[in-house]
């Protein structure tokens, strides 16, 4: 895609977020991408090691040696920043409704259906902070459907984008 065309779906993608009260999800996003992109520019380091025909029975692990990594920080691309915000609003609401009904699903089978299901859940960051508080309420059918047409809309975003 064209910058010009990657700067659109962006300023529409965070727009979205304000309006659903998802800034804190753009917030994130745009902190990853101040930080920028590690990668290791080192051809086979990881938490693998090179062993060099040795082997490794009766020698301690710290006596192996080792492939230094060597990690460069580099900018996100404009592809990059908009996939990583595409996969942060996925993950809100493909994965994180999950989440909360496995949790429930956990917490309530815990005590042998003896706890009810809370009706709401409300979790609030940080005392100091100013944050709006997250509500949660039980799905209805219509609110998910309206969340699969999201998440669809949203994978298709993403796989045009990354072509």
């Amino acid at each position: 895609m064209e910058a010009s065309e990657l700067a659109r779906i962006d300023q529409t993608l965070r727009q979205l977020c304000a309006g659903r009260e998802l800034t804190w999800v753009v917030q994130a996003v745009d902190a990853a991408v101040a930080e920028g992109f590690a990668e290791s520019v080192t051809e086979g380091s990881s938490n693998h090691n090179r062993r060099r025909g040795t082997s490794l029975f009766g020698m301690r692990p710290d006596d192996r040696p080792r492939i230094e990594p060597q990690v460069v920080q580099r900018p996100y691309t404009d592809e990059e920043r908009v996939l990583l915000l595409l996969d942060a609003m996925l993950v809100v609401y493909r994965d994180l409704p999950g989440i909360r009904a496995e949790t429930l699903r956990v917490l309530t089978d815990g005590f042998q259906g003896r706890v009810a299901i809370p009706e709401q859940i409300v979790t609030a960051p940080d005392e100091d902070t100013e944050e709006a508080a997250i509500l949660w309420q039980p799905a209805s059918a219509d609110s998910v459907q309206n969340r699969q047409r999201v998440i669809d809309a949203l994978v298709a975003l993403r796989q045009a984008v990354a072509e």
